[in-house]
């Protein structure tokens, strides 16, 4: 047995006022004993709210411990444990530390005969208040054995008074709070409830009060500076912070990179541990997330990580609700075990002294997440007490997570730690049962409010709110003869209820299009504009098709050798590791104003992982249906090989395949260009859909001189027909003749794009002296260049191709009223402004 602990001066003080509350509510008991129920639910209920580490479970054993034989009448303790798990590690710790309890089992001692002052039955919460088997039998009376409900109700009949203990009281009140709140009030009755929590703030227990109708009465909460001042939790909790080199992000994986970064921390404290001959192996606990349906196993990814980074298996543990380890509660205390993984239903209350650091890659991001955390990894060793506040690095617990976003949970655990201050509040003698106030409670009253529109500033306002009521039916027009907190009342909750009525009924529905320059009246006289063949336009247009698909094969071999021109493969193929830097960021320390200190901060080398390589170089490849991404690795491959085999380099096929696929992801507009030039070469030309004779438009379109069919089109909006208007203008004799080039039209001319998909420019526009096909340029027009629509990434794409036959596509917009010149540039991948547009330039070429 290990020795009896003496308690810090916080666990003292802690002790002394929960028995005086049991005390202080025993003696209100046996002063009006006809109250004992509303006594026992409105003065009756205690919280112990203490860190993670503080010695909840000691507390609380002591304070049983202290009230055997000191009450009116003898008690017995019901104790409540979150976990089945828990329940034997809190009976070790009873018998440990508070020998003087007998500890009983709710399963077997179900005799009333049998109980003895102070007796405590440690049990779950669902094992007496679930739907289930277990909690069904110790319900029912058997031949050999009372009823729990008798059993309880048979102790009331002998003077027993009845006491709860429920440790770790914000995860007992879950799924089941309902049956719990049933059992606690019709069947338990306790005259003495003790809630224990790490927890300062929780919806469940708040709902489980509710529920239940009982009031915490007293509080005895326990910062968490006390606990470090008495050497049970570490000082500081700092979050490690993996910073990789630029551009190196996409080719690592991060749960490997943690997982690494964190054993090489744990490296470091074991080394630390050894320095100072503490012999204690450390632990490195690892949180994977529940496997989901038909889903890999994460437990079995993340044990195949940590043999990559150099975890012996005979160092690893595994504990998960799938497969439960019966010794779990002794794998803390083995030094050959370094690492232990386990999954969020463990996640709460084992005891871990040995641990330092924690890797987390469970997707979750609450309060709760985060102060589970810090209870895990914040207790302080009895072996490394004698150094507590003497090493910065064996001083700090330390936190690994794969998603940089959980931090949010983490900071605000830490917050809310930190803000806990000492506080005792307990009980008066004052009871006033009787004195039950009809209104809402305050709380409710604030809820509501939050719900109703702002009342009235004004007499004004208040005549206009209440008459839109009136006229609308919401309120009857007698409110107006109401006092005036009447009438502002009326207003709030009329336009309350008229707000929730008056949602539409279909929500997220696209907006209608924004009407045109020229609508088409809902029922047009349709009419015929015959096309003006005394302009000189073309029979046809030249239509870029999509390249054979008997040659694809030839065109993937042709996009192969340009890209491997293009990029610079022959680096890749040696590059195996990247570097990456931890620095450390203290969460319960005031940071300088960068945010993050280095201290502890160190190099490492991380492998860049294959396998999300691939995955991730999957999605550089694939955007263009027409081209069999496996047909174009294996083109790219043999292609590399005979570069490798020239080049007399020692390298393997996995090499190959890895500098492609990083090739793929780190250079994607070396590929797109090196489709781009093999779609020039490849790409059909057709001419076989005539213009039509006649454009079928509205009767009464205006008239345009340029215009292939004499008027502007219907159906263009605002910016195409202003740019129509510019070119019918032109007086510097450019424009010979224009035309609307409508898109998916089979005549219409178009181009074809690295994609795969189809280009048609806005409008085709024939222009004296440019040496292009039939003299005709393509311009394209945009809205204004400042949204964000202009720089898509199909307008990034458009704008770099050109047409085979027409050449180059003249892009434009309006900059404050001027049409301006736009052009892609390179270096910023960006659409830019040129110059202003000038009508007469179209005959360039470039």
């Amino acid at each position: 047995m290990s020795d009896r602990y003496a308690l810090a001066k916080y666990q003292t003080n802690a002790v002394e006022a929960l028995t005086g509350v049991v005390k202080k509510v025993a003696r209100l008991h046996d002063t009006d004993p006809d109250q004992r129920n509303q006594i026992a639910l409105k003065q009756g209920v205690t919280l112990l709210q203490s860190p993670t580490g503080s010695g909840k479970t000691l507390v609380l054993g002591r304070v049983l411990e202290g009230l055997r034989g000191t009450l009116s009448r003898p008690t017995v303790w019901l104790w409540f444990a979150p976990y089945t798990g828990l329940v034997t590690q809190t009976r070790d710790a009873l018998t440990e530390q508070a020998g003087s309890l007998r500890l009983r089992d709710v399963g077997k001692d179900r005799e009333a005969s049998g109980t003895h002052d102070g007796d405590v039955f440690v049990q779950t919460w669902a094992t007496v208040a679930a739907n289930n088997a277990s909690a069904r039998k110790v319900r029912r009376t058997s031949e050999s054995k009372l009823s729990l409900d008798d059993l309880i109700a048979e102790w009331r009949s002998k003077g027993f008074f009845v006491g709860v203990v429920i440790d770790e009281a914000h995860l007992n009140f879950g799924a089941n709070a309902n049956a719990a709140a049933r059992f606690y009030l019709d069947t338990l009755r306790p005259d003495f409830t003790i809630l224990a929590t790490a927890t300062p703030k929780d919806d469940r227990l708040q709902a489980f009060s509710i529920q239940a109708g009982v009031d915490v009465a007293s509080r005895v909460v326990i910062p968490r500076s006390e606990v470090v001042d008495a050497g049970l939790n570490k000082v500081g909790l700092k979050l490690g912070v993996i910073q990789f080199r630029p551009g190196d992000e996409a080719l690592i994986d991060h749960e490997q990179a943690t997982l690494t970064a964190a054993w090489s921390q744990h490296l470091r404290i074991k080394e630390q541990l050894d320095a100072r001959g503490i012999k204690l192996t450390p632990l490195l606990l690892v949180q994977v997330e529940d496997q989901e349906k038909g889903g890999d196993d994460p437990v079995e990814r993340v044990k195949a990580k940590l043999h990559d980074v150099g975890v012996p298996s005979s160092a690893i543990a595994i504990h998960t609700s799938g497969e439960p380890d019966p010794n779990f509660h002794t794998l803390a205390y083995d030094p050959d075990i370094e690492v232990l993984v386990f999954k969020v239903a463990v996640a709460t209350g084992f005891d871990a002294p040995r641990a330092w650091s924690l890797v987390s890659v469970r997707p979750n991001r609450g309060t709760d997440f985060g102060l589970q955390i810090v209870g895990r990894i914040m207790r302080v060793h009895p072996l490394v007490r004698p150094f507590h506040k003497q090493d910065e690095l064996l001083d700090s617990g330390y936190v690994f997570l794969t998603d940089p976003n959980m931090q949010v949970g983490l900071q605000s655990a830490v917050d809310e730690i930190k803000a806990v201050q000492e506080s005792i509040e307990l009980i008066t003698d004052r009871l006033d049962f009787m004195d039950i106030d009809p209104t809402p409670p305050a709380e409710a009253a604030e809820a509501q409010r939050e719900y109703l529109p702002p009342p009235p500033q004004t007499q004004q306002e208040r005549t206009d709110r209440l008459q839109s009521l009136v006229a609308s039916g919401m309120v009857h027009a007698s409110v107006t003869e109401l006092p005036l907190p009447a009438q502002d009342e009326a207003i709030q909750k009329g336009e309350a209820w008229r707000s929730a009525v008056q949602v539409p009924l279909f929500t997220g529905l696209p907006a209608s299009a924004a009407p045109t320059a020229d609508p088409v009246p809902t029922n047009p006289n349709l009419r015929a504009y015959p096309l003006k063949q005394d302009l000189g336009l073309p029979k046809a247009l030249w239509r870029e098709l999509a390249p054979d698909p008997t040659s694809i094969n030839a065109m993937i071999d042709d996009i192969a050798k340009s890209f491997c021109q293009r990029a610079d493969l022959k680096s890749l193929l040696m590059k195996r590791k990247t570097k990456a830097h931890l620095s450390f960021e203290d969460l319960f320390r005031e940071v300088a104003a960068e945010g993050r200190s280095d201290d502890g901060g160190m190099d490492f080398g991380v492998r860049l992982s294959n396998a999300k390589i691939a995955e991730r170089a999957q999605l550089a490849f694939q955007f263009n249906d027409a081209i069999d991404i496996r047909a174009l690795k294996r083109s790219l491959l043999n292609e590399l090989k005979a570069i490798v085999e020239n080049d007399g380099l020692d390298v393997t096929e996995t090499d190959m395949r890895r500098a492609i696929d990083l090739a793929g992801m780190l250079q994607p507009e070396a590929l797109k260009e090196a489709i781009k030039e093999a779609n020039g070469r490849n790409t059909r030309l057709d001419d076989t859909a005539d213009i039509p004779l006649q454009y079928f438009g509205p009767d009464g379109l205006a008239p345009a001189i340029r215009s292939a069919y004499g008027v502007y089109p219907a159906r263009m909006n605002l910016e195409e027909r202003s740019f129509a208007e510019l070119l019918d203008q032109d007086n510097s004799g450019a424009v010979k003749w224009w035309l609307r080039n409508p898109e998916n039209e089979t005549w219409a001319t178009r181009l074809m794009l690295p994609s795969g998909k189809r280009f048609f420019p806005d409008f085709v526009v024939g222009v004296a002296g440019r040496t292009s096909k039939d003299s005709i340029a393509l311009i394209e027009i945009k809205d204004d260049g400042s949204t964000g629509r202009l720089q898509s990434d199909n307008n990034i794409e458009k704008i770099r191709v050109h047409h085979r036959e027409y050449r180059n596509v003249f892009w434009t917009y309006r900059s404050d009223g001027v049409w301006v010149r736009a052009a892609y540039e390179g270096s910023l991948h960006r659409i830019v402004d040129q110059k202003r547009f000038e009508i007469a330039e179209i005959v360039f070429i470039n």
